[in-house]
This record gives structure tokens, sequence and C-alpha cells, in this order.
């Protein structure tokens, strides 16, 4: 595996275009692991929605140079457990992208006081199987009409970030 070099930084509304011209350079494959189906255009308030940046969601986005190669984020689904999800561009998979998104991502969940964390993943996706079961060893699994749902806490016992594949 090479790294790429990205800069992870959170999104901005002025993003928009640049997140939408991403989502419609996914392959068939990575858009429908991401989203479920297959899809190369958002409905754009949609796209907005996984731009946003309040109390209870965050958005996080990889970049090289203007271009962006990996979307992350996360929405509060109770008052301290949140659904994080995250998508890196064919182009940048497998090249430490992911881990550098869950990064931030996890750092911006503690912060606002997100003590659980939910993704919900297709069996076939081993990569982000992998990504998970490496960063959290004793996350819960279930299974629900055909999808894996980890869930984990975002701290360790001690309070401390958990550290991160």
């Amino acid at each position: 595996m090479t790294q790429t070099h990205v800069a992870v930084r959170r999104s901005r509304p002025v993003d928009l275009e640049g997140f939408e011209a991403f989502v419609a350079g996914l392959s068939t494959e990575t858009s429908t692991r991401r989203f479920f189906a297959p899809t190369t255009r958002l409905p754009r308030s949609n796209a907005r929605l996984l731009l946003t940046n309040d109390r209870r969601r965050g958005a996080f986005l990889a970049t090289q140079g203007d271009r962006v190669v990996a979307h992350g984020c996360w929405a509060a689904v109770a008052p301290d457990a949140a659904e994080m999800a995250l998508v890196v561009g064919d182009a940048a998979q497998r090249r430490g992208v992911g881990r550098k998104l869950t990064r931030a991502l996890m750092r911006d969940m503690l912060d606002a006081g997100i003590r659980r964390m939910e993704m919900v993943v297709e069996p076939d996706n081993r990569a982000v199987v992998g990504l998970i079961t490496r960063t959290w060893p004793d996350a819960r699994l279930r299974s629900e009409d055909g999808l894996l749902t980890f869930a984990a806490p975002t701290a360790d016992e001690s309070g401390g970030q958990r550290a991160v594949a």
C-alpha cells in the first residue's frame, strides 16, 4: 500500500460542487457500498446535509489540492450515540485515507459528547469491515436485513480517544 498525501478538513458550504463532482466520479461499486444504491448524483438537499456541521452532526473531506478524494460524516442518533459513514474515491482506496478520515471523525464525535459510534456495512465490504475490526476489535456486531451494524465506544474506559488503526 502506498500512502496518499491528503489534507483532511471540516467541510464547508462552498464545498458543495466539489463534493457533488466527487460523488459523480465514484464507481458503481463504490457508490453502492456507501449509499446502498448505485448513484452518480445525490439530490442537492442530501448533498448539503452530508456536508453539514452543527452540534448534532459533523462532516469532513479528504482533499488533494482542490479535489475531494474522500468524505466522512457522523450524525447523532441518540444524545450520546452517532452513526458514522465514509467513502474513499476509487483512486485513493487502500492508501490510508480512510484511517485519516476516521481519526478526524472520532475526534469530532468525542468533542461533541458522542460516546458510542455505529457503522452499517455490507458484509462483503472487506475494506470497511477490516478497518472496523482493526480499529474497534471489541465492537459489537449485529446482522439485520442483510447488512452488518458495528457498534463501539468512541472512547476507551479511561475516557481517552480510542486508537485508530
